[in-house]
């Protein structure tokens, strides 16, 4: 089993990942949803870091014929679970600026019209 640059790359890309996480959920910032991708995507990288040859495995099993191709596959399938939860958390939080603005409208209303009083 031959590590090159790409496999170092690809660990440090993976702790940095794990670190980031980490320090996000620490600060009290994200929530664990975040955590959880973050250590999926960074424990995977790591995993692939050090077992190089995992992906002809996978695409024996998905009845590929290159490791090239698997690595697509799986790299797509992340990238479309990770895009989809950033839709999700990205629509949430549009809903909560609209509610706030909403909010802050009436207050806004309120106070102008306990000022006139």
């Amino acid at each position: 089993m031959a590590y090159t640059l790409v496999n170092l790359i690809a660990l440090v890309v993976g702790l940095a990942f794990l670190i980031n996480g980490y320090v996000m959920v620490k600060q009290g910032r994200e929530a664990i949803a975040l955590f959880v991708v973050s250590v999926a995507i960074g424990s995977g990288l790591i995993f692939v870091a050090v077992f190089p040859d995992v992906f002809q495995v996978i695409a024996t099993v998905l009845g590929l014929e290159l490791k090239a191709r698997a690595i697509l596959v799986i790299s797509n399938l992340t990238l479309f679970v990770v895009a989809t939860y950033l839709f999700n958390r990205i629509g949430k939080l549009y809903d909560r600026l609209s509610r706030l603005n909403e909010e802050v409208s009436l207050l806004r209303t309120e106070l102008e019209e306990q000022r006139n009083e």
